[in-house]
């Protein structure tokens, strides 16, 4: 029998991992059976979403959109949602940026609902209610305009990890592998806890060993994770919980022994720097396939440091990188430039804390630091590098001892900080209830 209802996900290179996730999760309910589905990038779904319309009685346009997806493609994603509007298409987004501006999203973008936080089981409840056409106004965690007022239910939240599925077998959509969500200790520049609450919650072995095997079956064998720091798996995260790391460990040695390259500490994820020991480098050394890690330092100064929330010190950087380079690791180093409360003394501590970092064999990994909608910096000034800087990370690069965007970052930092001020991004009711009320004067 053909579906009446369309499911359009707009898909892009950098939000294809979190949208693998939520069709995991309609394909582990079954609500994906009622849905033709297609992904597209938002080029593409300009193009043909004038040919579906007739096609479906029931039109769902989905977008999990991060905040730069507003630097470069403001005027499509407006374009995207008018003509969507015309279709007679329901648009819902989520994502970082809709979960930390779901004013903006709805009022400055044009989206009819945003899921705010996470979206597994809250996306799967608005859908069954799109196709039994029920009031979606008290489903937990979706956002939506009533009349001259923005009403949010609250955030989506999932207690159990391993309920849904990583990403989606039955369409071939694979990616990295969750095995810890959420982030307890909130630094003001992060989106992670916001999004995704500062409760950890950890994926069961069993089931990080059962998505291996799919992965390995269908031929990946490097096994990646997504995780907000590789060494808190089975703890609350303020510390090391050694026997669950070493369940983890010892049980993906099953999946090296069928062929597969295990990947843990290394990009998508990272290491925080107090965490590295010496019991646990033993523990990953030989036991994983990556030799580089990468840890967060962020910056050299301790004041800043605790200035934006990371409740780790300066040395404990050195010390880390000390234990690793001892066991054989390479190492690359985080740092954000132009933080918030950064002054002149901020700058010479990390340019010489860099210094030191080069000298012991580490990579430094630049970056700048950009007001995200939903953190206690929101309304922070732009990252910017100063020329002191700026001439130190070109003599870096000239090594070979740096890499990253910074100087792309510092560009898109600035956008978001304008978009901001004009108001279509938008961030508090506040703001949201002065714009709905200049618009009614208007």
């Amino acid at each position: 029998m053909a579906k009446n209802a369309l499911l359009l996900f707009i898909y892009e290179r950098d939000n294809k991992y979190g949208t693998h996730v939520l069709i995991g999760s309609l394909e582990h309910t079954g609500i994906d059976e009622h849905f033709n589905m297609l992904l597209l990038n938002l080029g593409k779904a300009l193009e043909v979403m004038p040919s579906l319309a007739d096609k479906y009685n029931v039109k769902v346009l989905a977008y999990s959109i991060l905040t730069t997806h507003l630097v470069e493609k403001l005027r499509t994603i407006l374009k995207l949602t008018k003509l969507a509007r015309k279709l007679n298409f329901i648009t819902v987004a989520g994502g970082p940026h809709a979960t930390g501006d779901p004013y903006g999203t709805i009022l400055s973008l044009g989206f009819d609902y945003v899921i705010v936080g996470e979206g597994e089981k809250s996306f799967v409840e608005f859908l069954d209610k799109v196709i039994n056409r029920d009031d979606m106004s008290m489903i937990q965690g979706v956002a939506y305009r009533d009349q001259d007022r923005i009403v949010i239910n609250g955030k989506s939240f999932i207690y159990d990890l391993s309920s849904y599925p990583p990403f989606s077998v039955k369409y071939g959509l694979f990616n990295p592998i969750e095995i810890t969500r959420g982030c307890p200790y909130a630094c003001k520049y992060c989106q992670v806890s916001y999004m995704f609450s500062a409760r950890l919650r950890h994926r069961g072995v069993d089931d990080i060993l059962r998505y291996c095997n799919v992965l390995l079956r269908k031929g990946i064998k490097d096994i990646r994770f997504i995780t907000p720091d590789a060494l808190s798996y089975g703890s609350r995260g303020y510390n090391v919980d050694l026997s669950a790391l070493t369940d983890l460990i010892e049980a993906l040695q099953k999946i090296r022994a069928q062929g597969g390259r295990v990947f843990l500490g290394t990009f998508p994820s990272e290491v925080r720097p107090e965490h590295i020991n010496e019991e646990a480098v033993r523990l990953l050394k030989n036991r994983i396939d990556n030799k580089r890690i990468i840890i967060g330092a962020q910056t050299g100064s301790d004041k800043l440091l605790k200035a934006i929330g990371r409740r780790h010190t300066a040395d404990d950087v050195i010390n880390a990188i000390e234990i690793l380079s001892k066991y054989g690791f390479n190492v690359d180093v985080d740092y954000i430039f132009g933080l918030p409360h950064e002054d002149e003394e901020d700058i010479e501590l990390t340019i010489k804390h860099m210094e030191r970092v080069a000298s012991m064999g580490a990579r430094i990994h630049a970056h700048v630091f950009m007001p995200l909608p939903g953190t206690p910096f929101s309304f922070a000034p732009p990252g910017k590098i100063n020329n002191r800087l700026r001439k130190f990370l070109y003599k870096l690069l000239g090594k070979g001892l740096v890499y990253g965007q910074w100087e792309r970052q510092e560009r898109i930092a600035e956008v978001i900080a304008k978009l901001r001020d004009k108001g279509i991004i938008l961030i508090t009711p506040q703001r949201t209830k002065n714009m709905l009320w200049n618009n009614k004067r208007l």
